[in-house]
């Protein structure tokens, strides 16, 4: 026999207001979960461009009181570093640290911070950068579902390669040197008598090991990273490009961030602009010591002598962005 319990109308009253509270609450709690953003970046965890995805994610817990998270992706998680760009484009990327050899094909504009010598040290590339011109770039990034939220730097480019020594220009010729799938790099190593070869970052182990290309033009620290010493015994100190990273976010992620989430993210991208920097700058004197212990031979050479080859590039580039080309030379000053 069945029996039920016959509940007072004012109690039972009282019962369904308190599931309904406790309903309530559960979906308030699902509602309060924070955003996980997507952050991509074609560096492996050892790059500092890693740690600053971290601390970036971070900086927008804190100032979105748990609104969003951020979740990395390296080293070609989500595909090419081209890929990586188009998805930023559409959305199915949040966030991304990529270095400009890759956006120059998206964004033209960024193009001339990859010219060959073209600032004269560090402190004043990253004066200019922080400035009008940067601000020039970031205009032409919103313009292709971009936006710019802070500057990065890998540190300067070298020159390593595995069949010999790099001393002087003329030893480039008939090499084939890996480059960044940029119209700047492929003119750059014309013009110093090299062979270019556009290849994605995440087969650059692969190629110079299986002899495909005899050298590469990695900054330092990703000498190390990508474990271009392995297969490479030579490296050039040619300082030859400054080598600028943008820490960017999806215009469709914009897009529905209110005001104070907007300035969330740009201070959160200005404190890894200066951590960024200071991370890559504290890199290249570590690595350049594990490279030596490593047994990599590293050489000065006459950036004069590099520099004069240069000319060619610079007549090819400079009619498509004059004004740029000749207020990034104005402001060397």
């Amino acid at each position: 026999m069945t029996s039920t319990l016959k509940l007072p109308r004012r109690t039972y009253a009282k019962g369904l207001a308190a599931s309904a509270a406790l309903i309530g609450l559960g979906r308030s709690a699902r509602a309060a979960d924070p955003i996980t953003l997507k952050f991509a970046t074609a560096d492996t965890v050892n790059d500092p461009s890693y740690q600053v995805g971290l601390r970036f994610g971070e900086e927008l817990t804190k100032r979105t009181n748990g609104k969003y998270k951020v979740q990395m992706y390296v080293a070609g998680a989500l595909g090419t570093t081209a890929n990586l760009v188009n998805s930023l484009q559409t959305g199915i990327v949040d966030c991304a640290g990529i270095t400009a050899g890759f956006l120059g094909s998206f964004i033209p504009k960024i193009q001339p911070l990859d010219l060959p010598f073209i600032f004269k040290d560090q402190a004043t590339a990253e004066r200019i950068i922080d400035g009008e011109v940067g601000e020039e770039i970031k205009a032409q990034m919103a313009e292709r579902n971009i936006i710019g939220v802070g500057w990065g730097w890998f540190g300067w480019r070298e020159m390593q390669t595995r069949v010999k020594q790099i001393l002087h220009p003329d030893d480039f010729r008939g090499i084939k040197m890996r480059v960044q799938p940029s119209p700047v790099f492929i003119s750059m190593f014309k013009a110093l008598g090299a062979i270019p070869v556009p290849i994605d970052s995440t087969e650059i182990y692969l190629s110079l090991s299986q002899k495909t290309v005899d050298g590469v033009d990695f900054p330092i620290p990703t000498v190390v990273t990508f474990k271009a010493f392995e297969v490479c015994k030579y490296l050039a100190l040619t300082n030859h490009v400054y080598n600028a990273a943008a820490l960017m976010v999806s215009k469709a992620l914009w897009s529905r961030l209110d005001s104070d989430e907007k300035k969330a993210f740009t201070d959160a991208g200005a404190i890894c602009t200066t951590m960024w920097r200071d991370l890559a700058g504290k890199a290249i004197i570590s690595s350049s010591q594990f490279l030596k212990e490593h047994g990599m031979i590293i050489n000065d050479v006459n950036t004069a002598e590099f520099q004069a080859k240069m000319e060619p590039c610079y007549k090819e580039f400079r009619p498509s962005y004059p004004e740029l080309f000749d207020k990034i030379l104005k402001l060397q000053a």
